[in-house]
Formats: structure tokens, C-alpha cells, sequence
């Protein structure tokens, strides 16, 4: 990566750390540091296995930073805002425009229900679904309940919650062909334990 490149990632990651420190709100349990920097590792090993140019892999990374600013403004609706800072910033620090619109793209891509247009749209979504591929999916799955009772004031019993997640991870299909094969059987993992603990 050139020095060019290695120069804006280390000011977005300053920028975003600063952002969610500083302006999102204590009650983002889920959608927080913690969530971004696991959807840019996610990235980074995706894209790697993927063989995407590193000019490609500088997009996806860019947006995986970016894309869960909005949070910082509004809940609903947080794609479009995160879209917004993430084109002022990128613009501040002389990136091309043309490539912004492939960093905003990759960021509304990963706006449920997902449809991905290009690979790197299909990375950051699979990337963005990444804890569900993880040994402690449960923890971010409490972490999310939580979320959702605070900001949208929904609640559910711990079966009904459960019950949400195993279908939501059912009919969740991963895009890239690492997504299909490593993450999938991993995936698989976690919905066995959610089907044994229902009953």
C-alpha cells in the first residue's frame, strides 16, 4: 500500500475512533467501536482471500470504517447519514470522487435487507454479518436486544429473541465465495446451538 494510502487510513481511523467516542450515544451496546473495527478486520481478511487489487481493498476498508456513522445522528435512517459524512470527509482529504461513490455504494450496500451490486459491495456485507460467524455470536446477539429495547423500544422474551435470531440466521446468505464456504460452516455452528437451546 502506498504511503498515500497508509496516510488516509490512519486519519479515518482517528477520525471514527474520535466520532463514536465522542457523539454516539452510551446506549449503542452493539452498533459501536467494537462493531466497526471487527466489520474492517472482516473486510481485510475477505477481501484478501477475495484477491481484490489493493486500490479495491482501500474502498472496502474506507467504508467499513465509515458506515455505521450515522448511528452518531439518527437510528433510522443511519445509511444515508453515514453517507454524508463519509463523502465530506474523504472530500476534505483529496480522495477521488469517482472512488468516493464506490466507498458510499459499499456503505448503502450494507443497508438490510442487503443487495450487493459489485465484490466489494458483497464484501462489506458479508463483513458486516461477520459475528455471526463467531464462537461468542451470542454475546453480540444479547448486545443487540439490548440496543434495540433502548433506541426503538422494542422488547422481547429471551425465547422470542431466540426465535428471531435463529430465523434471521437462517435465511441470511453470505455473498463472497470465503462467505459461502468459511463463514457459512461457521455460521452453521451457531445455528445448531440456538436450535438446541429452543428445543
Amino acid at each position: 500500500m502506498d504511503r498515500a494510502a497508509g496516510k488516509l487510513l490512519t486519519k479515518v481511523e482517528y477520525f471514527v475512533e474520535d466520532r463514536l467516542k465522542n457523539r454516539l450515544s452510551q446506549k449503542m451496546y452493539f452498533h459501536n467501536l467494537e462493531h466497526t473495527l471487527m466489520v474492517v478486520e472482516g473486510v481485510q481478511v475477505i477481501s484478501q482471500h477475495a484477491g481484490i487489487s489493493e486500490e479495491d481493498r482501500l474502498v472496502v476498508v474506507l467504508a467499513a470504517f465509515l458506515h455505521d456513522l450515522g448511528y452518531t445522528e439518527k437510528y433510522i435512517g443511519h445509511e444515508e447519514a453515514s453517507v454524508g459524512t463519509a463523502a465530506w470527509f474523504l472530500t476534505e482529504n483529496g480522495f477521488e470522487q469517482d472512488r468516493i461513490e464506490l466507498v458510499c455504494g459499499c456503505i448503502m450496500a450494507t443497508r438490510f435487507p442487503q443487495y450487493p451490486k459489485n465484490e466489494l459491495e458483497k464484501v462489506i456485507c458479508d463483513a458486516d454479518f461477520y459475528h455471526f460467524s463467531l464462537l461468542n455470536y451470542q454475546h453480540f446477539a444479547d448486545r443487540l436486544k439490548a440496543e434495540w429495547e433502548e433506541n426503538l423500544k422494542v422488547v422481547y422474551t429471551d425465547l422470542a429473541w431466540d426465535k428471531l435470531n435463529l430465523e434471521m440466521l437462517r435465511r441470511h446468505e453470505y455473498f463472497t465465495d470465503y462467505g459461502k464456504t468459511v463463514l457459512q460452516e461457521k455460521k452453521a455452528f451457531n445455528i445448531k446451538k440456538l436450535t438446541n437451546r429452543i428445543g
